[in-house]
């Protein structure tokens, strides 16, 4: 089968690395990133001239059996639909699914009024009620902008969160959203799901924050940890899709919006199990480089499976796995641009481009989090321990990672 898997993260390498190795597809990444050129060999007939960043092109060129869209922003930009409309098989949800997972006063009201465990909301539309609010409420509290540019904070005092509530009113928000800041497990589980038939991927637990020992709930990913065999993956990954995944989709199914591609919930682990406390369409760079290396099966055969209203059988490695994220020493203040990176000669493993170019022929630096490496083991601090020993090969001046990540979650299995 022909694919082409439109967007140039470390998430869409992944999944071709996964559709190559357990279909034998042919696959394609556009616009792609340094890394996806050697798909290429894989496509026994390329456009010419080929030019990956020409994704339309391409596309028309190419006449692929599937399209597999995980580019939010072109999923918000209509480019789900459009692609339908040419006649092209598209996995990816359209716009219209989109704009409801965008809008968490939405689906958090579709959620409660179903009775789907979620966390408690509510949404303040003026500065002065908001600091009211949080000055009638007490920390600690998750705050998420409306609209505009849906800024997040939880924050460490009341101090900073009216600081956030005047900076965020003074520069163009609508209304902010405060939610009760659960503590407990809090573990990302992704599903494909074509209306309300799902096929649960693997749950993953997402490490973030810069620094050693540190886990930032604010802070974009740094590292996440996949552990098939644990209390999350064996109790809690079912018990998330069969009381709040599952219901979901069938009630976003009767408003008559049909969800279809990927969609990923975050939960935090309660006394009565799982909670939603957010969701997303699509999946997280890290979350992708730990799981897709240990499927061990044809995720579009599966796809198809489910719209046909059968059951897959699905088969992951009997492994666990740890993503270990490369990033600018001065991240997140400020991107990494233009430093060369060196990979040694004898590096085996795969290095994951996340922000990263090439330019003259040198890979450089090209953003914020970089590059990612992942490794396998048959417990998570064997996987650790290859992550590191991969990351270790990969040489930057302006670069660094953690070495945390995977053993702190391998010793509470102990």
């Amino acid at each position: 089968m022909k694919v082409i898997i439109i967007g140039e993260n470390a998430k869409e390498q992944a999944l071709a690395y996964a559709l190559e190795q357990n279909g034998n597809h042919q696959v394609l990444v556009c616009p792609g990133n340094p890394f996806t050129h050697e798909f290429e060999q894989s496509m026994e007939e390329l456009p010419e001239p080929y030019h990956p960043e020409k994704v339309l092109e391409t596309i028309t060129a190419v006449d692929p059996d599937e399209i597999i869209l995980l580019d939010e922003h072109l999923i918000r930009q209509g480019m789900t639909q459009d692609l339908a409309r040419r006649g092209w098989d598209v996995i990816a949800p359209n716009q219209a699914a989109v704009e409801v997972i965008d809008d968490k006063l939405q689906w958090a009201t579709l959620m409660k009024e179903r009775n789907i465990p979620v966390a408690d909301f509510l949404q303040k539309n003026t500065k002065q009620e908001a600091i009211d609010f949080i000055q009638e409420i007490g920390l600690p509290l998750v705050l998420k902008e409306a609209n505009g540019l849906k800024r997040f904070a939880i924050p460490y005092n009341e101090d900073e969160a009216i600081d956030d509530v005047n900076e965020w009113f003074d520069s163009g928000c609508q209304g902010i959203i405060f939610s009760e800041f659960l503590s407990g497990v809090r573990f990302n589980l992704p599903v494909l799901a074509w209306k309300e038939r799902v096929l649960p991927l693997l749950p993953f637990v997402v490490t973030r924050g810069v620094y050693e020992n540190e886990d930032d709930p604010q802070a974009k990913g740094l590292g996440c940890v996949c552990g098939i065999h644990d209390e999350i993956a064996t109790v809690y990954a079912q018990q998330a899709v069969q009381d709040v995944l599952v219901p979901f989709l069938k009630a976003l199914d009767e408003q008559g919006i049909e969800y279809e591609g990927i969609l990923t919930g975050e939960f935090i682990v309660s006394q009565q199990g799982p909670v939603c406390v957010n969701i997303k369409a699509g999946l997280s760079e890290t979350g992708a480089c730990a799981l897709f290396p240990l499927m061990n099966f044809d995720l579009l055969k599966a796809w198809k499976q489910i719209k046909n209203g059968e059951q897959p059988a699905i088969k992951w490695r009997n492994r666990d796995s740890v993503s270990l994220v490369l990033v600018g020493k001065d991240y997140p203040q400020e991107d990494s641009k233009d430093q060369p990176i060196e990979v040694d000669e004898d590096f085996e493993g795969v290095i994951y481009g996340n922000h990263a170019a090439l330019k003259d022929g040198q890979l450089v630096s090209d953003g914020g989090r970089v590059l990612i490496v992942s490794g396998m083991g048959h417990n998570l601090l064997d996987a650790a321990t290859q992550a590191l020993e991969s990351a270790k090969h990969i040489h930057c001046a302006d670069l660094i990672y953690r070495t945390d990540i995977g053993k702190e979650a391998d010793q509470k299995e102990a």
